[in-house]
């Protein structure tokens, strides 16, 4: 009998433990990266991944029905989701980067938990009315330990970071995969898409320090002033609206100058392709363009930019 009663608090004490972690923990994103050269590896690889195929229409299809998938930028995505019975349903934007140093800003008390080996931070903003239609919001950053970052935006009825968490492990797992641009049928293809915007530095002789490049600015110093370089997209609206400048080739650059007489900086904008998919807020502010802008110092925006667009096909 005592036998027994051993063999059953023996069973009971080694019974099953916790459920392991299905999230994955190994390979490039699980390695730190320490030298200039490997961060740089990092920035490249992440540059070169589709951010809208880290949530596929069909992964969305469980939280309700998928009204829109848009690439805001070339690295941010945002998709809209219908849920029977509510109004607005669920907004979620998200966007990859690096973050090799430093915690991100966030607005206010921040919950972390892990992931397989990343780090996700969670800022919980509850819903501010008792109204079945009200939503509320959360704000997730996942860090992995290579420096590689995927942040994510979720407005949604009920609890706002559950339904973050639960788009966080699928985009997680699909993140490690790498999926190449063109993968998501929702991205377009430009000349700005995973390109680099430190490309331009060897031509004007500058060095941009690591901590300077990111995945769609970089920000070099020339001729004694700093310039930074953006590629984005945008509404072409918002471009032209701004003052002819000059033209490099068949591109023509616009100006926009602050409105104080005291300060040379300037900002130069060109279009570089044609219009994108239509998206959600095409009839309010017109069809979205890929774009460059360099801001710097007036003579250095213009020496900038006569460099930039010739390495834009």
């Amino acid at each position: 009998m005592f036998l027994l009663t051993l063999a059953a608090m023996t069973s009971v004490a080694c019974g099953p433990g916790p459920a392991p972690d299905p999230m994955p923990s190994d390979g490039f994103w699980s390695r730190a990266a320490v030298s200039d050269e490997e961060k740089v590896t990092v920035l490249r690889k992440v540059r070169a991944i589709d951010v809208c195929a880290l949530l596929p229409r069909a992964s969305l299809e469980p939280f309700g029905t998928v009204s829109t998938v848009e690439d805001v930028r070339p690295d941010q995505c945002r998709a809209a989701i219908a849920v029977d019975g509510h109004l607005t349903g669920i907004d979620a934007t998200w966007s990859t980067g690096v973050m090799f140093s430093g915690e991100p800003a966030m607005d206010g008390p921040v919950r972390e938990e892990s992931m397989g080996d990343v780090r996700v931070l969670f800022d919980d903003e509850p819903a501010t009315s008792s109204d079945p239609q009200s939503r509320a919001a959360c704000q997730a950053w996942a860090l992995f330990v290579s420096g590689a970052d995927l942040s994510l935006s979720v407005r949604a009825p009920g609890d706002a970071c559950a339904t973050a968490a639960d788009l966080l492990r699928i985009a997680l797992v699909e993140f490690r995969e790498e999926p190449p641009h063109g993968t998501s049928p929702d991205s377009d293809r430009t000349v700005v898409t995973g390109a680099d915007p430190c490309a331009v530095a060897p031509l004007l002789g500058s060095l941009v320090p690591v901590g300077d490049q990111r995945l769609t600015t970089c920000k070099l110093t020339v001729d004694g002033h700093e310039a930074i370089v953006t590629y984005d997209y945008g509404s072409e609206r918002s471009v032209t609206d701004d003052t002819p400048a000059f033209t490099v080739g068949s591109r023509q650059v616009f100006r926009f100058e602050p409105g104080t007489a005291t300060s040379s900086i300037t900002s130069l904008t060109a279009v570089v392709g044609r219009a994108l998919t239509p998206g959600p807020t095409d009839a309010l502010l017109g069809p979205r363009v890929p774009k460059v802008t360099v801001t710097a110092d007036s003579a250095v925006a213009e020496k900038v930019m006569r460099e930039v667009l010739p390495l834009l096909p």
